[in-house]
């Protein structure tokens, strides 16, 4: 698959040896990472609706706990490069380990809180391995090719997360006691992902420079005016989608709602579709970031969201909310191409790419820890859920805006 897709490409840029062999093992890897991936983005919380009956504030600090790891993340680099120095791929390994212990847990317990507690850990845990990963990324790839071999990537862990969402779907159906076996697939993909980071080329300890703690490089941001706005306009936009994420899975699986869906179609609108929609439209991301101008790909992912979340909301049509899931699945494949690399294309050196990193994990991560848990609060406060998500609309909408107003700057080009 790697001579074919590097034959594919049709450029002059030489392939080296550590690229070619970190995309093929990448290839590998992004096989399980599918499975991790849908697991903590549809099935725990399936899991805690339907077999823990956990409270709204309960599953709101579990859809905040992903984001909560970026905050921690410049911790994790501070621990890693001057506490206990570990090469980026071995910091990646045992971060997974734990990842895979917690899950495990989860796996056996019939306790909500231990259950709840485990699943957060992991979530945590998961995200702290992102700036390890995007040392690699940033070593082993060449900027002319990244977001097409991420694309390539984000394209294969689709499929397998399509295979892996109809498995799923049908077991639940049969018996939901069947979770139990769908976390240990969790657990054991983590386990198999740190096994192929050991193979990776080209570990190393990730410079001290990196791994700021939050007082040391907070000044970027102030120095660096593009950045803090492209952070603000991120936020904006980040906020809106993740405060009505969570309730996708809450609308269509609660029976308070009226949709009260099985969990095959559950399933099919919250991993398939999207997953499906990824896999023709990762390429063309890719693409998009590697030529185009950033602030035009932003508001082209933006726009996705402005038709998709009121699209979901407001109707019960399973057609519509098959619609509203393509669409969604559209911008959110963007989403994730631009998130993986939009540091590396605005950072002004490769010294200050790992401080841009850190301050930008620390304050999305705050952002969206806050945000993930945002719609339930609100929902605990009588509000309904129609006015939750065109709260959310609003907040894409003035981010989209924003974005327009970026579009002749050079950096972005």
């Amino acid at each position: 698959m790697a001579r074919s897709f590097f034959r594919s490409q049709g450029t002059s840029t030489p392939v080296s040896d550590i690229e070619r062999k970190t995309f093929r093992l990448d290839c590998f890897r992004f096989i399980f990472q599918g499975f991790i991936d849908a697991e903590f983005k549809n099935y725990i919380l399936l899991i805690a609706i339907r077999i823990f009956n956990l409270s709204n504030t309960a599953k709101g600090l579990f859809s905040a706990a992903i984001h909560f790891g970026q905050v921690m993340a410049p911790c994790a680099l501070k621990f890693f490069t001057e506490i206990y120095p570990l090469k980026n791929n071995l910091a990646i390994v045992v971060l997974l380990f734990l990842v895979s212990v917690n899950i495990g847990i989860a796996t056996w317990t019939d306790q909500g809180i231990i259950f709840l507690v485990c699943v957060t850990l992991a979530q945590i845990l998961y995200k702290l391995t992102l700036p390890f990963v995007t040392d690699i990324y940033n070593r082993n790839y060449p900027k002319v090719r990244r977001g097409q071999i991420i694309g390539l990537l984000f394209t294969i862990s689709s499929l397998s997360g399509v295979g892996l969402s109809y498995f799923i779907g049908k077991m639940l159906d049969h018996s939901m006691d069947n979770y139990r076996l769908a976390l240990f697939l969790a657990a054991l993909s983590a386990l198999i992902c740190g096994y192929i980071f050991l193979k990776m080329p080209n570990g190393h300890v990730v410079p001290q420079t990196s791994a700021p703690l939050f007082h040391s490089k907070l000044s970027i941001l102030f120095d660096d005016k593009l950045f803090l706005l492209i952070l603000f306009l991120w936020s904006l936009m980040s906020i809106g989608f993740h405060m009505i994420s969570p309730l996708r899975t809450e609308y269509i699986a609660n029976a308070q709602y009226g949709t009260n869906l099985s969990n095959n179609d559950i399933t099919t609108l919250m991993v398939t579709i999207p997953a499906l929609t990824r896999i023709f439209s990762c390429f063309f991301w890719g693409k998009v970031f590697d030529t185009q101008n950033f602030a035009v790909m932003k508001i082209l992912i933006n726009c996705c969201y402005l038709i998709s979340i009121p699209m979901f909301f407001f109707t019960e049509s399973f057609s519509l909310l098959a619609l509203s899931s393509i669409i969604l699945g559209l911008g959110y494949t963007g989403h994730l191409t631009a998130w993986q690399l939009w540091v590396m294309k605005i950072a002004p050196s490769t010294e200050k790419l790992g401080a841009y990193v850190s301050i930008n994990m620390i304050v999305m991560g705050l952002r969206d820890t806050l945000s993930a848990g945002l719609g339930y609060y609100l929902l605990e406060k009588s509000i309904s859920l129609h006015t939750v998500c065109i709260i959310a609309t609003i907040l894409v909408a003035i981010s989209t805006f924003g974005f327009v107003f970026l579009i002749k700057n050079p950096r972005l080009r």
